[in-house]
């Protein structure tokens, strides 16, 4: 019978970069497939905007002892303007990559706050075409496409790197995905 032993340490888990990791690999199988891939790409954007929202998080740690206690009260662009203002950024929200935290905040919450829509349709087909193969679609399912996961990705990345770097901190912030110290022991016969 195997003995047991405790395994006792302590973990870090830099989850943005566990959200970019899954964004850029929805976004590989979106551009290598269109079954599916208006999920891949819906997938693509919530992970980018996850992976943008946990990095302000974690930043908001490293920069405030209480951020736990405090993080609730501002909205997810709110935080990223209040470091961007600490970094001593200059953000134009009118221009990229600027401009893309407004629209993946914008997709994340409406898929995140879904609701059922119903849309008037006045679209101009092809007679040979059938409906089957060009049904209309919603606003966000136009959105989810993969040029703009993509877009949305690398504007993203782009974002966290300079407010990264502007924040005073030093190498990629997605070099590492955490880790951990253990020590193992085994009981006393």
């Amino acid at each position: 019978m195997p003995s047991k032993s405790r395994l006792r340490g302590k973990s870090t888990t830099n989850t943005f970069v566990y959200m970019w990791i899954g964004a850029r690999h929805m976004l590989n199988l979106a551009k290598e497939s269109q079954d599916g891939q208006l999920y891949t790409c819906v997938s693509a954007l919530v992970f980018s905007a996850f992976m943008l929202e946990a990095y302000l998080n974690h930043l908001g740690r490293l920069r405030h002892a209480n951020w736990d206690d405090i993080e609730r009260r501002y909205p997810k662009l709110k935080k990223y303007l209040m470091f961007a203002k600490d970094a001593k950024l200059q953000v134009q929200m009118e221009k990229r990559p600027y401009i893309s935290l407004n629209r993946l905040f914008a997709f994340r919450d409406s898929m995140a706050h879904g609701k059922t829509i119903s849309e008037e349709i006045d679209v101009e087909i092809e007679v040979s075409q059938s409906l089957a193969s060009s049904p209309p679609r919603s606003e966000w399912q136009q959105f989810a496409s993969a040029e703009t996961a993509e877009e949305l990705l690398n504007d993203a990345v782009a974002l966290i790197r300079e407010l990264h770097k502007a924040s005073g901190y030093r190498g990629d912030p997605f070099g590492s995905g955490g880790g951990g110290l253990y020590a193992v022991s085994t009981p006393q016969t």
